[in-house]
């Protein structure tokens, strides 16, 4: 008896096991983004490129801190093509796994060459300016906050195949240590990682002549987040968005919406969006008509970030150069950020360790569930915005969500995001009165706080605000702002009003 009983049982082996190996496949099938159902909440503290791993322990044990943003320019990472340098990286990412902290990991690309005071190591942008093009062609130059800057165009093919191997290379370190929960990544970034496309009308001028589509931006955005999905398979990715004014593209914030929308019907459940402007003084939730609309519409997977640090500010830059109480300042930026149902805040290391109990605050209410956004909020693609297939042409497949390259957007072409789309009663967004509510809201901009800033910083800050027009200044380009013509505040039309800066 026991012996046909054992019989029986070794003949059923192969059937369980092949039973039993198709259940946990069909199980994995059908539970692809489980491992992606949340993204992480709560204060992240954002430490300077570089630095954070020796003088600052209480970031690490301070339990109102929820994760590291972790940064690290590229040419410090990558003095050399072929070889990296990863000790920066490994000691921060380790110390926050050992004190129980989630990691945000961002490699910094914009800026322009290293020696020139960017970002970007010098051997890439040789190789760059050793491809058989005009540098018109492949180069781009504007007035950065420290004086002119040079970078290497975003579609230029040599910048995009030295920086996706660099992300490769990157993943391949990280992306199986389960600290790195989020992976921030850039394609339209003049300056930093944060969204950049300078757009003064000389600057729309040299990108036309450079050979800009926008066509040519959402291929490049196609090319580096497919990229960097494919590098980091077990991670988030964190896009921060923005605009490139009204006279590249059909509108402002066309390029960050549709690649938005491409990377999130490729990648499902992967795409974190973010604004890495938060302040006192942003617009209200859903912002209606202003580059804030798409944070709102991209909800629930949006997160952001502080523009600034609050304590020991004495121009008050987050509250437009009005002098407030920097705890109170953080406290209103963070109220202002949980209006658009962000689920994490950075949050800048020198207010974390300064001001804890505005840092308990945001911790605290960040963990405070968001009601469902409305589905009809979500904008519509236009059929123009697909990714090539050349996306992800040099990478090998991993397990993915989605592995397809051509995020085609399903929708009608006329159906855009438009202020009436919103569930709230009034679509105007400016405080000044308007005719009526069909005045375009996205040409009217609020002039931003100059006081003690730079004047050579003066046109950057200006174009940040969405103004299209060229300040006036008056005085040492390297003084400081004491004076400007009209008040912060004042709202004007982007692309007419204009303004005096006056520095001693």
């Amino acid at each position: 008896m026991n012996m046909i009983n054992k019989e029986n049982h070794r003949r059923s082996l192969p059937f369980r096991t092949a039973l039993l190996f198709g259940a946990l496949f069909c199980a994995f099938l059908t539970t692809p983004g489980k491992a992606f159902s949340q993204i992480p909440r709560g204060v992240f503290c954002l430490q300077p490129a570089g630095q954070g791993t020796g003088p600052d322990p209480i970031v690490y044990s301070d339990p109102d801190v929820d994760g590291i943003s972790v940064r690290q320019n590229w040419a410090d990472l990558q003095p050399t093509e072929g070889v990296y340098d990863w000790r920066y990286l490994d000691n921060v990412i380790a110390r926050a796994a050992a004190a129980g902290k989630a990691v945000l990991l961002r490699v910094i690309t914009g800026g322009g060459d290293i020696a020139l005071g960017g970002n970007c190591p010098t051997w890439v942008m040789d190789a760059v300016a050793a491809e058989p093009l005009p540098a018109s062609q492949k180069f781009f130059t504007f007035n950065g906050d420290g004086g002119s800057v040079t970078i290497a165009v975003f579609w230029d093919p040599v910048w995009l195949a030295k920086k996706t191997a660099m992300i490769t290379a990157v993943g391949a370190r990280y992306s199986s240590n389960p600290a790195v929960k989020i992976v921030g990544v850039s394609f339209a970034n003049a300056s930093s990682e944060d969204w950049g496309v300078p757009h003064l009308p000389p600057e729309v001028a040299e990108w036309l002549a450079a050979g800009y589509t926008t066509q040519k931006m959402l291929d490049a955005g196609a090319t580096i987040i497919n990229a960097t999905m494919a590098a980091f398979p077990n991670q988030y990715l964190t896009l921060a968005v923005g605009g490139n004014g009204p006279a590249l593209d059909p509108d402002q914030s066309y390029v960050a919406r549709n690649a938005v929308l491409n990377a999130r019907a490729s990648w499902p459940g992967r795409l974190i969006v973010q604004k890495n402007t938060l302040e006192t003084f942003i617009p209200d939730a859903p912002g209606t008509g202003t580059l804030w609309q798409l944070l709102w519409d991209s909800r629930p997977d949006v997160a952001g970030q502080m523009a600034y640090w609050c304590y020991g500010d004495t121009t008050y830059r987050v509250n437009n150069g009005v002098p407030i109480d920097p705890s109170t300042a953080l406290i209103n930026s963070v109220n202002k950020g949980l209006g658009y149902e962000m689920k994490y805040i950075e949050i800048y290391r020198k207010d974390v360790v300064n001001l804890p109990a505005a840092t308990h605050y945001a911790h605290q209410q960040l963990f405070i569930p968001s009601p469902s956004p409305t589905p009809s909020q979500t904008p519509t693609p236009t059929p123009t915005a697909t990714a090539t297939a050349t996306a992800t042409a040099t990478f090998t497949p991993t397990p993915t969500p989605t592995p397809t390259a051509t995020a085609t957007p399903t929708a009608t072409p006329t159906a855009t995001a438009t202020p009436t789309a919103t569930p709230t009663a009034t679509p105007v967004p400016s405080p000044t009165a308007t005719p009526t509510p069909t005045s375009t809201p996205i040409s009217q901009c609020t002039v931003p706080n100059f006081i003690g800033a730079r004047l050579n910083q003066a046109q950057s800050i200006w174009s940040n605000a969405g103004f299209t027009t060229r300040v006036t200044t008056v005085g040492p380009m390297g003084h400081q702002i004491t004076s400007q013509s009209l008040p912060a505040g004042y709202v004007g039309s982007c692309t007419s009003t204009t303004i005096t800066l006056t520095a001693r």
